[in-house]
């Protein structure tokens, strides 16, 4: 058996053939991994955030429904009126609150705050309680703000219907630029009369 002598040469191809990458492949090797990393990171938060903006809307809309309702059962339950309107020619006219006693003759009044927008809930005597927030004011066609309360009377002071109009932001919302402008504003519309009206 004949023994080759190993020459430089030889090292030298071999180390040719094993050669790692260079440094213009290893920089562009990140590169194209950092591209992948980030877009997948924009879509992570895009829907983390169209989670938070869904379930707030959600959320303020179920909150916004339970308050309509419970004010509406009121209503129906209620006596003695208010406010009524000025002129007794005028059957019909729209209030930023409505007064009324409940069967157990409390003085209740539930009033909008436009500064503050929202539905507060007033026992007489006692401190104001914020029902609903983010009541924005419902506009008309024109873009004038519309009162939330619509008292119709017949007859005098015998309130005939009430219907309440209540457009309702969702707090928080996230402004998506992929979905456009975020969340749409919540808009509740709800009539009730009376029980001595209805029967």
């Amino acid at each position: 058996m004949i023994r080759r002598r190993v020459t430089n040469q030889d090292y030298a191809a071999a180390s040719r053939g094993r050669r790692g990458f260079s440094l213009v492949e290893v920089i562009i090797a990140l590169a194209i991994t950092a591209s992948l990393l980030t877009a997948t990171l924009v879509a992570l938060d895009a829907s983390f955030q169209a989670y938070q903006s869904t379930t707030e809307q959600v959320s303020s809309q179920s909150i916004g429904r339970i308050v309509m309702h419970r004010a509406l059962t009121l209503i129906r339950t209620g006596t003695n009126f208010g406010p009524y309107p000025i002129d007794p020619k005028v059957s019909r006219i729209r209030s930023d609150f409505i007064q009324f006693e409940t069967q157990e003759g409390e003085v209740v009044q539930i009033t909008w705050d436009r500064v503050q927008q929202r539905l507060l809930y007033e026992v007489q005597g006692q401190a104001p309680v914020p029902l609903l927030d983010g009541v924005v004011g419902t506009t008309d066609g024109s873009g004038v703000a519309i009162e939330p309360f619509t008292l119709e009377y017949k007859q005098g002071r015998n309130l005939y219907r009430a219907t309440i109009d209540l457009t309702i932001e969702p707090d928080d919302l996230v402004q998506l630029d992929l979905e456009g402008d975020g969340g749409s504003q919540i808009r509740l519309v709800g009539s009730a009369m009376p029980r001595i009206e209805a029967f």
